[in-house]
C-alpha cells in the first residue's frame, strides 16, 4: 500500500531507528499537521498570538524532525523539542486564556510524549519539568490573575480552540499507545520464537548426548573389545578372518552413526548449504552402491541395482548420497541373511523416481507413525546391527531440501518399500 509504505518511510526504518525514536517521528508528523491546520482556524477565530505561535512551532518542528530522520541526530532534536514545545506553551497559557484555555490539555499530551520517548537516563528530569511547568502556572495565574489575557471573543472561539487542542491531545495519545501495543506484540512474538528454538536447541542437545553416551559408546567398545582380543591372544586363521570382517562392519555402521549425528548436528545449528545441479543419478550414487554391495555380501542379502546411465536429477550430490546411504543401509539392516535388497530408477514427465525396496521384517504401525521423526528411537538390525534413529528423518529433510518427496509402503513380515521424488529438469 502506497499510503503504509510513505508513513514507513517517513517514521524510519525498525533498524535504523529504536521504537521511541519512531514515536517521536510519528508524533513530529501529526504536529506538523496539525499546527499547519491550527494557523487558519486561529486566525478564523480571531486568535492572532495563537496563530502565530502555531507558525513558529509548525517551522521548528519541521526542522527538528528533519535533523532527527535525515540528519539522525535525533537525540539533540528530541531534547530541543521538549524544550521549545514547553516554551511555547508557557507562552500560549498567558497569552491564550490561562487555565480557562487549552494549554494543560497540551501539557498533558506533553506529559505522554515525554513519558514515550525520553532515555531512561533522563526521564526523570523532563517529567519533573512538565509536572513544575503544569503546576506553576495556574499558582501564577491564582496570585497574579492580571498577567492572564482572554482572547476569546465568542464562546464559538474557545469551543473550537479546545476542541483542536483535544483531537491534537488524542492524536499524541493513539499514536504513541499504538506504536508501544505493536512492539509489545511484536515483542511476544519473538520470544515465543526464541523459546520454540531454545526448545529445539535443547531437544538437539538432549539428542546428541543420548547418542554419544549410549549408541556410540556400545560399538566403540565393540571395536576396543576386538582389537583386544586380537592383540592379546593367539587365535587361528579362520576365527581371525570372521573377527576382521566383524570389525570391519562395526567400524562401518559407527562410521555412518557419526556421519549422520555430524550432518543432522550442522543442519540444526548452522544450516545446509546446497549445491543444486543437474547430474548423473547413476555417477552419484554408484559409489554408495558399492560400498553397501561388500555390506550386503557380507551379511548374505542380495543386492541388486537397475539404474539407467542417461538418468539426469537436479541435486546436490552429498544430500542425495546422504538419502540413498540411510535408505539403503536400513534395507540391508532389517533384511535377513539370503533376503534381497532393490534398488532401481525411472524418469517419467518432469520427475525422476528412485524405489528400494527389500525383503525384510518390515514396520508395525507405531514404527510408522515416527519413521521420519527426530525423536524416533535407533533399533537393532537382524544381525544387531545398531542405528542413530536420525537417518530418515535426515532422508526426508534433505529430500525436500532438493524440491523432492520421500514416501513409503511397509507390511509387517513382507519388507519396506521407499519411494524418492527428484527434480530431472
Amino acid at each position: 500500500m502506497p499510503l503504509k509504505k510513505t508513513l514507513h518511510y517517513l517514521t524510519g526504518d525498525y533498524s535504523n531507528f529504536s521504537l521511541e525514536f519512531r514515536i517521536f517521528h510519528s508524533i513530529c508528523i501529526v504536529a506538523i499537521v496539525t499546527l499547519a491546520y491550527c494557523i487558519p482556524l486561529n486566525f478564523a477565530l480571531n486568535l492572532p498570538i495563537s496563530a502565530w505561535l502555531s507558525l513558529t512551532a509548525m517551522v521548528i518542528q519541521s526542522f527538528l524532525y528533519y535533523l532527527s530522520r535525515f540528519l539522525n541526530k535525533t537525540r539533540l532534536s528530541i531534547m530541543l523539542s521538549i524544550i521549545i514545545i514547553h516554551v511555547i506553551l508557557i507562552l500560549n497559557y498567558f497569552y491564550n486564556s490561562g487555565i480557562k484555555g487549552p494549554s494543560l490539555l497540551l501539557l498533558l499530551a506533553v506529559f505522554f510524549l515525554v513519558s514515550a520517548i525520553s532515555e531512561q537516563k533522563k526521564y526523570t528530569y523532563w517529567v519533573m519539568l512538565n509536572l513544575v511547568i503544569a503546576l506553576g502556572l495556574p499558582t501564577i495565574e491564582y496570585f497574579y490573575p492580571e498577567t492572564i489575557q482572554n482572547l476569546y471573543i465568542s464562546p464559538l472561539a474557545k469551543f473550537g480552540d479546545m476542541a483542536t487542542s483535544y483531537c491534537l491531545c488524542a492524536l499524541v495519545i493513539l499514536i504513541g499507545l499504538r506504536y508501544i501495543k505493536k512492539n509489545y506484540y511484536k515483542s511476544q512474538g519473538l520470544l515465543k520464537a526464541k523459546a520454540e528454538d531454545l526448545e529445539r536447541i535443547n531437544q538437539t542437545k538432549n539428542k546428541m548426548f543420548s547418542i554419544v553416551s549410549h549408541d556410540l559408546r556400545a560399538p566403540i567398545a565393540s571395536i576396543q573389545g576386538y582389537l583386544e582380543i586380537l592383540t592379546e591372544m593367539d587365535i587361528n586363521h579362520q576365527d581371525m578372518q570372521k573377527m576382521k570382517s566383524d570389525l570391519m562392519l562395526v567400524t562401518q555402521n559407527t562410521h555412518m552413526m557419526l556421519s549422520n549425528l555430524l550432518m543432522w548436528s550442522t543442519s540444526q545449528m548452522e544450516g545446509i548449504s546446497m549445491d543444486k545441479v543437474k547430474r548423473s543419478l547413476a555417477e552419484t550414487i554408484n559409489p554408495v552402491i558399492e560400498v553397501f554391495q561388500s555390506i550386503a555380501d557380507r551379511k548374505g542379502v542380495k543386492l541388486l541395482c537397475s539404474i539407467d546411465p542417461n538418468l539426469q536429477v537436479w541435486a546436490d550430490k552429498n544430500m542425495l548420497q546422504l538419502v540413498i546411504r540411510n535408505i539403503l543401509s536400513n534395507a540391508i539392516k532389517f533384511t535377513h541373511p539370503g533376503g534381497t535388497v532393490k534398488l532401481k530408477a525411472s524418469c517419467e514427465n518432469s520427475n525422476c523416481e528412485i524405489i528400494i525396496s527389500d525383503t525384510g521384517i518390515g514396520m508395525n504401525e507405531p514404527t510408522k507413525a515416527s519413521i521420519f521423526s527426530v525423536k524416533a528411537q535407533s533399533s537393532y538390525g537382524t544381525a544387531n546391527e545398531k542405528g542413530v534413529g536420525l537417518g530418515l528423518s535426515l532422508s526426508r529433510e534433505f529430500t525436500e531440501l532438493q524440491g523432492g518427496t520421500i514416501r513409503f509402503e511397509s507390511n509387517q513380515g513382507e519388507g519396506t518399500t521407499f519411494f524418492i521424488t527428484l527434480p530431472s529438469h
